[in-house]
């Protein structure tokens, strides 16, 4: 992992390193987050039919999607802690794992954020995103 050096004043020497630095993950400063979301893969639900079957796996579950409002990124989810039983949702969009955040979007290497029940579910990095035919393409 790349690391960006900034400063930081209130910070004690720890680990043989000096007080006024701070290391801190590229992934979690803009242009680190830019540059994931340039590199990587990742899908656009806002741009799929109703119906269609998004399959994730993270590094810890697996999720499986169907889409209901594309537009408005509702739809139904299982899988993982959170989900044991299909459960009405709204995609947030992709993250890092800080306050960054690319609407609508499931990426490869970063974390899917959920709304469900007024509460803010972030999952395990993806490894992998699946878009399966809608039964709605058959007719």
């Amino acid at each position: 992992m790349t690391t960006t050096i900034l400063e930081r004043q209130d910070r004690l020497e720890e680990h043989g390193m000096p007080a006024r630095v701070h290391l801190i993950g590229t992934g979690r400063t803009l242009d680190g987050f830019a540059s994931l979301l340039g590199e990587e893969k990742g899908v656009d639900v806002r741009e799929l039919a109703p119906g269609t079957v998004v399959i994730v796996r993270t590094r810890h579950s697996c999720y499986r999607l169907v889409m209901v409002e594309p537009e408005t990124q509702r739809m139904l989810v299982s899988g993982g802690d959170w989900f044991p039983v299909p459960a009405k949702a709204q995609l947030v969009g992709a993250t890092g794992g800080g306050s960054m955040l690319k609407p609508g979007w499931i990426g490869v290497g970063l974390r899917v954020e959920f709304r469900h029940m007024n509460q803010r579910i972030t999952t395990s990095f993806v490894d992998s995103v699946t878009v399966e035919r809608s039964p709605l393409d058959a007719i």
